[in-house]
């Protein structure tokens, strides 16, 4: 049995709104629509087996936070994002 710890990233509250939604569309996916077809981008919850809890609001494994952070990083966005560990396993 494997024991897995996860975190809670939030988007800050005083964040602007142009902010919160790259925010979202980066962890949520997009779709955009060209000539009547949809095509539908991934987010980076559904690559890293995450769950969206409200639109500023998402929980992550523990082993994807890294990834996370790289990619809001990346996106100059991280310092919008507070992040909580919630793990509660005696092992740490």
């Amino acid at each position: 049995m494997s024991i897995q710890g996860y975190v809670l990233v939030k988007v800050s509250e005083t964040a602007p709104r142009d902010v919160k939604t790259r925010i979202r569309k980066l962890m949520k996916g997009t779709t955009v629509t060209i000539r009547g077809k949809g095509y539908r981008s991934r987010g980076l919850i559904e690559e890293v087996n995450g769950v969206a809890l409200t639109g500023n609001l998402y929980i992550i494994p523990l082993t994807a936070v890294e990834r996370v952070i790289e990619r809001l990083s990346e996106k100059k966005l991280i310092d919008y994002v507070e992040v909580f560990n919630i793990c509660t396993c005696p092992c740490r």
